[in-house]
């Protein structure tokens, strides 16, 4: 199996858990405006992917101080 085939089966997998959980919401039309989403997001997946982190890279936080309003 090619990694593009293992993306292509991944990606109609994600669309088939969508479109079991929303598709009664849906008309025909969003439903294939999300498969072009979900289709569309290979890349992303990909660059993702490609990253490499190992136990000591923490989680990013960002600290805003509350100034009330």
């Amino acid at each position: 199996m090619t990694s593009n085939a293992g993306n292509s089966l991944e990606q109609d997998l994600l669309f088939a858990i969508i479109k079991e959980k929303y598709g009664h919401l849906l008309t025909a039309e969003q439903l294939d405006g999300v498969r072009s989403a979900v289709m569309g997001q290979r890349d992303v997946f990909q660059a993702l992917r490609a990253v490499k982190l190992t136990n000591d890279v923490e989680p990013f936080s960002s600290f805003m101080p509350y100034r009330g309003d």
